[in-house]
């Protein structure tokens, strides 16, 4: 391994690329995984097809190719993430305060969630709940508070972790629309305890006999709930902090500090800001990242309460218009600019494959535009 302190060109790429096909020799890997695998593999490769692009200073064309789009990729993962964190800006209640909280299981129950992972939809299911009783007991009366919740499978170690990210409103409706607001305390042994009895009593029928008492002895004050302390007026801080957790690979490229074709060295952060290093095999390490890969269709962000396409048309004030934002591969939203001349560049057409196209037919392709 290299120095600490030596910069890493390192990529989760480049470690797939080099030990894919030798990982499946002797390891058994689910399809979805062999799929997002391979996505990302092909990532800015020609055959994937992209944007052809025209200088009209240098009478130059560019070709871009598209990205893959895949759940492991750390380019198309970022861009994902911004994505979904403009989305979510604009559907976020404007001058109402959100709590960031994060409902954990102890590490006697992970397994079982690596396991079976529809149980995935029960966890972010039971927190909802969770926080709606909370909320309601706290003003004694029903309330529905506004929750998103991102489902987040994996510690900052890549060890399997299951737990969940919410964001909710301090406060909720009532049964007559009104915003009813909760103020800063939120008491944190009943909601500890509430969690934990809502999520056991949930999973006593599907756990094996015996765990749920064993895990009520363990933990006689409840299960944990990260409460963040500041409150969040700003949507564009809300979805800045939350935005992180929706689609990202289990690791960025800059986390990574070493690789010799064996072994791979990374560093992580504690919930101290304390720095740790782990070394692992190259094969552990592959399956630590898409072991975490969801099912297709799997759902891993959802909206709740005040929040949801139900409710919202029966609420009253305070909720914001939804407003439905498509992202797509269009060139619409995508500028590129001359490398020759940093002009900016204009999109003719799509291509399925990296064929240099006609001169001919660029300028007639262009002209069309024009005329258009």
């Amino acid at each position: 391994m290299g120095e600490e302190d030596k910069k890493s060109f390192y990529s989760v790429k480049q470690i797939f690329q080099e030990n894919w096909k030798d990982y499946l020799k002797t390891h058994e890997a689910r399809e979805i995984e062999r799929i997002e695998v391979e996505k990302m593999l092909s990532c800015k490769d020609s055959s994937r097809g992209g944007f052809w692009y025209y200088c009209k200073n240098c009478s130059e064309y560019r070709f871009v190719p598209f990205g893959c789009n895949s759940r492991l990729c750390s380019c198309c993962g970022k861009r994902y993430s911004d994505q979904w964190a403009s989305m979510l800006a604009e559907r976020l209640m404007k001058n109402i305060f959100h709590r960031h909280l994060v409902f954990g299981i102890p590490d006697m129950l992970w397994n079982y969630f690596h396991d079976d992972r529809k149980l995935f939809k029960i966890l972010m299911d039971v927190s909802y709940k969770t926080i709606r009783e909370v909320f309601s007991n706290m003003k004694r009366r029903k309330l529905i508070p506004g929750v998103i919740e991102v489902f987040h499978p994996f510690g900052r170690d890549l060890k399997n972790q299951p737990h969940v990210h919410m964001l909710a409103t301090e406060g909720g409706f009532d049964e007559l629309g009104k915003f009813v607001q909760l103020g800063n305390y939120i008491p944190y042994n009943a909601l500890h305890k509430k969690w934990e009895y809502n999520i056991l009593k949930k999973l006593k029928k599907l756990l094996p006999q015996g765990i749920v008492e064993e895990a009520y002895r363990k933990y006689p004050n409840g299960f944990c709930v990260y409460v963040r302390e500041d409150r969040i007026s700003s949507r564009k801080g809300l979805v800045k902090y939350i935005g992180r957790y929706v689609r990202h690979p289990a690791i960025a490229n800059s986390r990574i500090t070493d690789y010799n074709k064996e072994a791979v060295r990374f560093f992580y952060e504690d919930h101290d800001r304390n720095l740790h290093y782990k070394i692992m095999l190259v094969h552990d390490f592959i399956y630590s990242i898409i072991q975490h890969v969801p099912e297709k269709n799997q759902k891993l962000a959802r909206y709740y309460g005040a929040y949801s396409r139900r409710k919202k048309k029966y609420l009253k004030s305070g909720i914001i218009k939804l407003i439905s934002i498509k992202f797509s591969e269009s060139s619409e939203g995508r500028v590129c600019y001359c490398p020759r001349c940093y002009e900016r560049m204009e999109f003719v057409f799509y291509s399925r494959k990296d064929v240099p196209p006609d001169k001919n037919l660029l300028l007639g392709w262009l002209e069309i535009k024009r005329l258009s």
